[in-house]
């Protein structure tokens, strides 16, 4: 909580500063910093001395304004204050693991599992950690490429700076790879990453229905979220919009296409606009959600149910996201190859004869 040095009779001051830090954190998470953005910098600058509690909940706010070198100052000095605060053990682990130190990560998880043996959220990171990466996209392409999943054009939209179509290449090193992003923010990276790599290409442009314009809105200090609409909007501006089949079509890609959507609730217009490359397509990785994070989302089960109808079932997934204040699960990267493919041929949990 933000202040515990407030007196009995602003005990109401006190609710509300602490219920603003966990909405502030909620939008941060879907994409929409700016209320996590006021609050750090009006908390951050304040002359009072500040409790645990409070150093604790700077930290969570400068790694949700992806912030991590700050967010670790402040929880340490949390933990300096109160060592067995097991909520900043936990955030102390997430942040020294997006600083690249995932030795030190697991020893911060170990710490708060240690003080509180029902710390979810360790818990659930150190089984990540702990069981060789095997939630991790790299581990369910490998499987799939044992099997002899073929791929000879990546389809990458929602590529931000390309990471997703790097992490894949050891998998496939002959595909094609085209990644499709929205957002300007991303040029410069994308521009290095397809530089350097003979089978990388790229567009700015969202990926939609049709060809043709819409209107995208996002927030640099967030750039792994966004918005697009087919109407004018007040928030950002218009941008270009093509089709997955038009690509192909442009670029002389070659089946079969593995298609992957970062996208936030678009799959559907998407996946309409590439409706002629599916019965090409031997893998879609849809990034899928548990809660609607917009209206026109659909949910992960009424994606299964979509992609059903299109022939596809879900084979794997991985990345999976608990959201923070309840430990809900919040979305995860599920798989889907066609009906036909031999694995469901086998119904049974041990291998056949």
């Amino acid at each position: 909580m933000i202040n515990l040095m407030f007196s009995q009779e602003n005990q109401e001051i006190f609710v509300d500063i602490a219920s603003l830090v966990e909405d502030a954190l909620a939008q941060a998470k879907v994409g929409a910093p700016a209320a996590a953005q006021t609050l750090y910098d009006a908390l951050s600058v304040s002359d009072e001395p500040l409790s645990a509690d409070a150093l604790y909940d700077l930290g969570r706010l400068a790694l949700a304004l992806e912030r991590p070198t700050e967010a670790l100052s402040f929880l340490d000095r949390a933990l300096d204050l109160n060592p067995l605060l097991s909520p900043a053990h936990v955030d102390r682990g997430r942040t020294l693991d997006r600083l690249g130190r995932k030795s030190e990560s697991i020893q911060a998880l170990c710490r708060a599992v240690a003080i509180d043996p029902d710390a979810h959220a360790a818990l659930n990171r150190l089984r990540w950690y702990l069981d060789e990466g095997r939630l991790r996209t790299t581990s369910a392409l490998f499987r799939l490429a044992r099997r002899g999943l073929p791929v000879a054009s990546v389809l990458d939209v929602g590529a931000a700076e390309g990471l997703w179509s790097v992490a894949a290449l050891p998998v496939w090193p002959d595909a094609r790879y085209h990644l499709v992003e929205a957002f300007e923010h991303w040029r410069g990276a994308l521009e290095r990453v397809c530089a350097e790599r003979d089978n990388f290409s790229h567009v700015l442009a969202a990926a939609g229905e049709h060809d043709g314009e819409a209107w995208f809105h996002n927030d640099p200090e967030a750039p792994y979220g966004g918005g697009l609409s087919h109407t004018p909007t007040s928030r950002g501006g218009k941008i270009r919009q093509v089709t997955l089949a038009s690509e192909v079509e442009r670029l002389g890609l070659k089946p079969p296409y593995l298609i992957k959507l970062d996208t936030h609730g678009f799959e559907v217009p998407i996946l309409t606009g590439a409706e002629a490359l599916l019965p090409q397509t031997s893998l879609l990785v849809i990034e899928v959600y548990v809660f609607h994070v917009n209206q026109q989302a659909l949910l992960f089960h009424e994606i299964c149910a979509w992609m059903a109808e299109r022939g596809f079932r879900p084979i794997d997934l991985s990345e999976p996201m608990w959201r923070s204040h309840d430990e809900a699960l919040w979305q995860f990267d599920l798989f889907f190859v066609p009906m036909h493919s031999p694995e469901f041929a086998c119904n049974s949990f041990d291998a056949p004869g």
